[in-house]
């Protein structure tokens, strides 16, 4: 027969130790017992890292860690953490800051489902409408003891408990085992772009190449396409902003990468392009990100203008395929990220840009190659979506099995 019970009848709630910070050691200290944090209540109990150590006079002997005890949370300056649990499952002597409490399950209580109970969508909810708090976030342990839980019998107690561990442990290996999936879709991918190109990385900042496939050539890049720089015009006239030309950067090339461009964050307009050094380049144009985002290239869709951190190559259609250029960058891209220089954002800077070569064989095989290796990345990038769609699904299960568990919030 399932009941309700207050929280405060089904465990004993207990505070965290009260001490000095001038009390406070960072190492081992004798005399000092070890003390937990909020940051160390993560899927399990971090009882081995983060600790501080304070005078063992100050922790109560009820105040001590025992197996089964379940530390709350109650107070943080993330409120991510705020109502986090771990259950304690091996002998530990140590207890827990005031930033936290232990919540002691009484006898007729098992500990795991208690466990279980606090991960509920339900706790979540009733969490997220109690804490309180501008810069620290806080739980007050009056209203903890007077929420009320749904209570079996101790035998179904265990059962349900043990049932939702085994669930919860299958969709952790299933999730491991979905983001290994999707790491390996993206070498697959990163494998046949590179296979496409033979071995060989085909854009060198070095004049002399000695190694290139049977058929291709060592070019000038610049003697194939003109490069174009980018511009941003000034923020201090949002009258030249929110226009109707889109304008590429930075935030927008990740997502970009590898594809054409048809839409950005911002765009410019007229006037904007107008009173700066920025120019509307023509559709075909591949934009390679030289700051920050070091290596990661796109193909405009349309006529846009780029901000200042893109090298735009505008190629002779007799001599480069666009596509063949994106793609050599692309499998030229920890080559490119290697020649960024910069303690905090690494860039190319333009004379080494100017400077570079790139491998190619004739256009018509460069339009071969584009060919193929659209449609390989298409297809993986179809393969890896897939994957991300099912590992949200995954991440989203243990919820689902503890809302059906112990209800949905109220």
């Amino acid at each position: 027969m399932t009941h309700p019970i207050s929280l405060g009848d089904a465990a004993e709630i207990i505070r965290g130790v009260s001490f000095n910070k001038s009390e406070v050691r960072t190492v081992e200290t004798e005399g000092y017992l070890p003390i937990l944090r909020a940051g160390n209540i993560q899927e399990r109990l971090l009882t081995d890292r983060d600790l501080i150590w304070v005078p063992s006079t100050r922790v109560s002997p009820h105040q001590r860690l025992r197996i089964g005890d379940i530390v709350l949370a109650v107070s943080s300056g993330s409120s991510a953490l705020v109502g986090k649990t771990a259950i304690l499952e091996e002998e530990w002597t140590g207890s827990v800051g005031a930033f936290c409490a232990l919540l002691r399950p009484r006898k007729n209580v098992f500990p795991q489902y208690l466990a279980q109970w606090f991960r509920s969508p339900t706790f979540t909810s009733w969490r997220t409408s109690k804490t309180r708090g501008s810069n620290i976030q806080n739980l007050q342990i009056t209203d903890l003891s007077e929420i009320d839980i749904l209570l079996p019998s101790f035998v179904e107690q265990k059962q349900l408990a043990h049932v939702l561990s085994d669930q919860i442990d299958a969709t952790r290996i299933a999730r491991s085992a979905s983001a290994e999936q999707i790491a390996l879709s993206e070498r697959i991918a990163v494998a046949g772009l590179r296979a496409l190109f033979l071995g060989t990385v085909p854009i060198s900042a070095v004049a002399s190449m000695s190694r290139k496939p049977d058929g291709w050539t060592w070019h000038h890049l610049l003697a194939l396409a003109r490069l174009e720089s980018g511009h941003t015009p000034s923020r201090r006239h949002p009258e030249w902003w929110g226009g109707d030309v889109p304008w590429l950067a930075l935030p927008d090339i990740r997502k970009l990468h590898g594809k054409r461009a048809y839409e950005t964050a911002e765009r410019t307009n007229d006037a904007g392009l107008a009173n700066s050094s920025a120019r509307l380049l023509p559709a075909g144009t591949v934009c390679l990100s030289r700051t920050a985002s070091v290596g990661f290239v796109t193909i405009l869709g349309k006529p846009m203008a780029t901000s200042q951190d893109f090298a735009n190559w505008i190629c002779d259609p007799n001599k480069l395929d666009p596509e063949f250029l994106m793609y050599a960058f692309m499998a030229s891209q920890d080559y490119l990220q290697d020649l960024g220089s910069g303690a905090v954002h690494k860039t190319i800077y333009m004379p080494t840009i100017e400077s570079f070569q790139v491998c190619a064989p004739d256009i018509g095989e460069q339009r071969r190659i584009a060919h193929t290796l659209r449609e390989r990345l298409v297809a993986a990038d179809a393969l890896t979506e897939h994957l991300k769609s099912r590992l949200v699904e995954i991440e989203r299960l243990p919820q689902r099995l503890l809302a059906a568990a112990f209800g949905q919030p109220g």
